[in-house]
């Protein structure tokens, strides 16, 4: 009865595809935990393979708080939050997170669009000097270098909190495949006294093609980046959410605490698609709710 049991959570996790309505939450034989998500979002799977508390996360139906259809995901990190898989321990590299990294992954070519609705708790507190980021663009396959000192595969983008901002951080990268120099540069997207209590809408377009990235909150186009996303392409891409700190060490010596305080930020409405029209319901009314 177990053997079959653990068949069937390994189909359901691995193998099953997408539902074309309601999401669910399922786990692996390893408790590692995977939100199968709907058709309508262009996803088949939201996996965290870091590891987390029972606190951590929650998928939560609740149509009068969701910011679209009946259900939202709640995040929760604390002090000392900290977990590994194979290969990457974030206790032993100065960093804390609970997040989802999404599938499928996807080659950079022609135009890749991402949006996603965020809502910062009442008691939210930037943590800067610390890193806290709150959406990312990972690479799969690509070049390799070296950030605080440390080992680094660098992600493309990250959208995180900053000096009372959210910001689109770019990473400009030059030099060689197996030792980039990255640069990042920052683009002011809203204040976060702006995003808290309430839902913020953001989405962006990659244009691999024509070489440029913009960005849009709320429906309204902020941010026109006439750069290329990447100088190296890399095997594939995928997108993350939830909240990752990092370099946590800095925040605690600048504030001479112990502790980092507690984090709780909601989402809802992740998309992908190979236009703004197929993310960002503000301009395309007619997006169906993706649960």
């Amino acid at each position: 009865m177990k053997l079959i049991l653990k068949i069937i959570i390994f189909f359901l996790f691995f193998i099953n595809p997408s539902n074309e309505t309601n999401s669910q939450i399922v786990f692996n034989q390893d408790n590692k935990m995977a939100l199968l998500t709907s058709k309508l979002s262009g996803y088949e799977k939201h996996t965290n393979w870091m590891g987390q508390n029972s606190y951590n996360y929650e998928y939560i139906k609740n149509k009068k708080f969701a910011r679209r259809g009946e259900h939202y995901q709640r995040f929760e990190l604390r002090n000392g939050d900290c977990f590994g898989n194979e290969g990457w321990n974030d206790c032993e590299n100065d960093r804390e997170r609970v997040e989802f990294s999404s599938y499928p992954r996807q080659q950079p070519t022609g135009q890749e669009c991402f949006a996603y609705s965020i809502m910062l708790d009442d008691n939210f507190i930037d943590i800067h000097p610390t890193n806290t980021d709150l959406g990312q663009i990972h690479q799969e396959g690509g070049p390799k270098g070296e950030a605080g000192g440390m080992s680094s595969l660098p992600p493309l983008i990250q959208i995180g909190a900053k000096r009372g901002k959210l910001n689109f951080g770019w990473h400009e990268l030059t030099g060689s495949s197996d030792n980039v120099i990255d640069k990042k540069r920052e683009y002011p997207l809203i204040k976060l006294k702006h995003m808290k209590g309430k839902w913020t809408d953001i989405s962006f377009c990659l244009d691999y093609e024509n070489k440029r990235m913009d960005i849009w909150i709320n429906g309204l186009k902020v941010q026109e980046i006439k750069k290329s996303p990447i100088n190296f392409v890399p095997k594939e891409t995928y997108f993350k959410f939830g909240i990752y700190r990092s370099f946590i060490s800095r925040y605690k010596q600048s504030e001479t605490l112990e502790k980092l305080p507690t984090q709780i930020v909601y989402y809802d409405e992740i998309r992908r698609g190979n236009s703004i029209e197929e993310v960002d319901y503000n301009l395309n009314p007619d997006l169906k709710p993706v649960d």
